[in-house]
């Protein structure tokens, strides 16, 4: 019978320094800590532990065992020093490190005790000492390479005490002019530069709280700018001057913006972030009233509980909006629609820049930070569902989610480290009826003031709108040039291409190479319906600043998005599109047709000469080479001022034509389909349309478990 080994413990290895044994205090353990004391390797963290032992009898034993031992590196003299300064012996070892020349007039036990203390008990340090003669005697005679190897962990720490900065100076002002000047005292320089420049840092962050609730009295609470204003101000903050200099600037800001003055300040990136403050401050006093009643309204729920600041603003702007629908609100039959309520009037849209603004900051307070838009969207649909509002399409629920699309838009152009530079293509075939203001504003001084309102917090930043009518007749182009359109930030330019072979695409790639042409760095296109808010543009330029992107779709199609698809989502047909066109061009998108796209003026160059196709579908025929051209697709959710109607058709898209001519974009683009799987379009060829196919059942083969054995 044979008995299995048994397994070797396994072995665990800790540094000297975590030993259990220096944790415990019985007699037994003592003795065995006397034991390292006299025998292990005398590294600085075996005797800090050591020396942490408080007990007085077995502190002492252990002091002695130490004080007794002559191999003790010079680190460890110096902290057995520094907390037994009755250690005769490594005193006078530390001593004689110190000054080499025992002769020396300079050569002092009590100086050796006072560096040592120094650097590891600084509080401690008699300041009458460093203030003496005899002192600054023995800081001219000490050698300087001990010195600066003691003083290693103040000369390159982070940080420095106030008793520890003031011995370190008074050791150098000892030196200076009785002996050459030696790393040491570079080293002590450099120590002590960093150590004020980080005590001024200090009194800058500290002021920072203070200072943008200074700024918020002059912004209607707006506190966006001013933090990003505050940021670039603390890190430019290099120098101790420079951090003086710019405590200063902090301490007086609020009067400098009231003044309506420049700040004295040589720093670009202050000087241009200050800019929007500035902006911030001036567009404040366009602002309709009613946040700030709204704001103190919301502190509590209705159960009485206090809401958390970044939710009251949330719940400040649902009150808001809500009370404007139920104030405006007339016929119960012919309730408005969101694009109508929230863009084209100028009431609401006012009001939907309002809240906008204040979820970008109030008073530091925004939720932005804390909660991506699909938490933002649930908690405004459960605020709504506890409130039992009725209220008609739920355009409070439009409003204040589109609110928070453009405060997220806003908040990303206002963090930019560089300018936006936009060119935004509007195609037009038989829109004139849309340029025509009746009871509300005309598409394109609607478009106008959403681009404005965006930009405003950024005066560096500038905007085309190229508009381009592809009819025949140029109706849609001399109704557009009727508009009188006065923005200093935007230029808007109306052509007319009239090309009877275009469905769309035609006007929108001659758009975009000839803005590409022009300089702009961003380039983007949307219709000239209401039903994609310019304000959110900001999202797209998000996404377009991570490495690698190429095109940014503003998809209705993700969790975070809202307003166009009911709850079910889109069609049967349309989903069955989007799924071939994945198969088709290998492109992962949810909504690869919606038309408000952005890309960066680089990818297009190369991506427009691979582009062919104008017609409906030559969206994904640029997204497409876009890809082919090694740049990634992304999306970002937007909220459409969209109401859907059950029942009600858009407008009617020949979904079989412009999957045909996907198929021909994969064939010139190098992914022939008859080389790979393509499960949807095989399935839509077999059933000869793609409305066929949607309407076929779907079937499902339910594995039998096998059966135990």
């Amino acid at each position: 019978m044979t008995t299995a080994a048994r397994p070797t413990p396994k072995r665990i290895f800790l540094p000297l320094a975590e030993s259990p044994l220096l944790s415990h205090h019985g007699d037994e353990d003592v003795d065995l800590a006397v034991l390292l004391a006299t025998t292990a390797d005398p590294e600085p963290a075996t005797v800090r532990a050591l020396l942490s032992i408080t007990a007085a009898l077995a502190a002492d034993r252990i002091a002695r065992a130490l004080d007794e031992r002559t191999d003790l590196p010079l680190t460890s003299l110096a902290l057995l020093v520094a907390h037994r300064p009755d250690a005769k012996q490594a005193t006078g070892a530390l001593r004689g490190r110190l000054f080499p020349d025992s002769t020396s007039p300079g050569a002092c036990h009590r100086f050796a005790r006072t560096v040592a203390t120094l650097v590891h008990q600084p509080a401690s340090v008699d300041d009458a000492y460093l203030d003496s003669e005899r002192f600054r005697a023995s800081a001219a005679a000490a050698d300087p390479a001990v010195l600066e190897q003691l003083l290693a962990p103040i000369l390159d720490g982070g940080t420095l005490p106030g008793p520890a900065q003031t011995g370190l100076l008074a050791l150098l002002d000892a030196r200076a002019g009785r002996v050459p000047t030696a790393p040491l005292d570079l080293a002590g320089a450099t120590a002590l530069d960093r150590a004020r420049q980080q005590q001024v840092r200090a009194a800058l962050l500290a002021r920072r709280e203070q200072t943008i609730r200074d700024l918020a009295d002059h912004t209607a609470g707006l506190t966006l700018a001013a933090e990003l204003w505050y940021s670039a101000l603390t890190a430019t903050a290099d120098t101790p001057a420079q951090a003086s200099q710019a405590l200063a600037l902090a301490e007086n800001a609020a009067n400098t913006l009231a003044s309506g003055e420049d700040p004295a300040c040589a720093w670009p990136a202050v000087r241009r972030r200050w800019q929007h403050v500035t902006a911030a401050a001036s567009a404040a006093g366009a602002q309709p009233g009613g946040w700030e009643q709204a704001w103190q309204a919301a502190e509590f729920t209705d159960e009485g509980a206090r809401w958390d600041d970044t939710q009251r603003a949330l719940v400040a702007g649902y009150d808001l909006l809500a009370n404007h629908v139920r104030s405006t609100w007339g016929s119960p039959d012919t309730p408005p629609t969101p694009d109508h309520y929230w863009a084209a009037d100028p009431a609401g849209r006012a009001l939907l820049h309002l809240v906008a603004d204040h979820l970008t900051g109030h008073q530091t307070h925004s939720p932005l930070p804390h909660y991506n838009d699909q938490l933002l969207i649930a908690f405004v649909h459960g605020l709504a569902k506890n409130r039992h509002d009725n209220i008609p399409a739920d355009l409070h629920l439009h409003g204040l989610i589109a609110a928070i699309k453009a405060a997220r838009s806003k908040a990303a152009i206002l963090a930019r480290q560089v300018s936006a530079d936009f060119g935004i293509v509007v195609p037009m075939r038989a829109e004139a009826h849309r340029l025509i203001a009746t009871h509300c504003d005309d598409a394109l001084t609607l478009k106008v003031a959403q681009l404005g309102w965006l930009l405003q917090a950024r005066p560096d930043a500038h905007a085309d709108i190229l508009l381009v009518d592809e009819s025949t007749d140029g109706a849609s182009a001399r109704a557009a040039r009727a508009i009188d359109v006065d923005h200093p930030q935007i230029r808007v330019t109306v052509a007319q291409r009239p090309d009877d072979t275009s469905a769309k695409g035609g006007a929108v790639l001659w758009g975009l190479a000839e803005l590409a042409g022009a300089g702009r760095t961003i380039l983007a296109y949307t219709d000239l319906d209401l039903t994609y808010p310019l304000e959110q543009l900001g999202l797209h330029v998000a996404a377009l600043d991570q490495p690698g992107v190429g095109a940014v779709i503003g998809s209705r199609r993700r969790p975070d998005s809202h307003g166009y698809y009911p709850p079910s989502g889109p069609t049967p047909t349309t989903r069955l599109y989007q799924r071939a066109v994945q198969d088709l061009l290998q492109l992962d998108a949810t909504d690869p047709q919606a038309g408000f796209k952005a890309f960066p003026a680089t990818a297009l160059r190369t991506a427009l000469p691979l582009t062919a196709d104008h017609s409906l579908a030559f969206d994904t025929d640029l997204l497409a080479a876009i890809a082919r051209c090694g740049h990634t697709v992304a999306e970002v959710g937007v909220a459409a001022l969209h109401q859907y109607t059950e029942g009600h058709r858009s407008t009617p898209h020949d979904y079989d034509t412009m999957l045909n001519g996907v198929h021909r974009q994969a064939l010139r683009h190098g992914l022939d389909p008859e080389t790979r799987r393509t499960p949807t379009w095989d399935r839509i060829r077999q059933a000869g349309s793609l409305a066929a196919a949607a309407g076929e059942p779907t079937t499902t083969t339910m594995l039998k478990a096998p059966a135990s054995r």
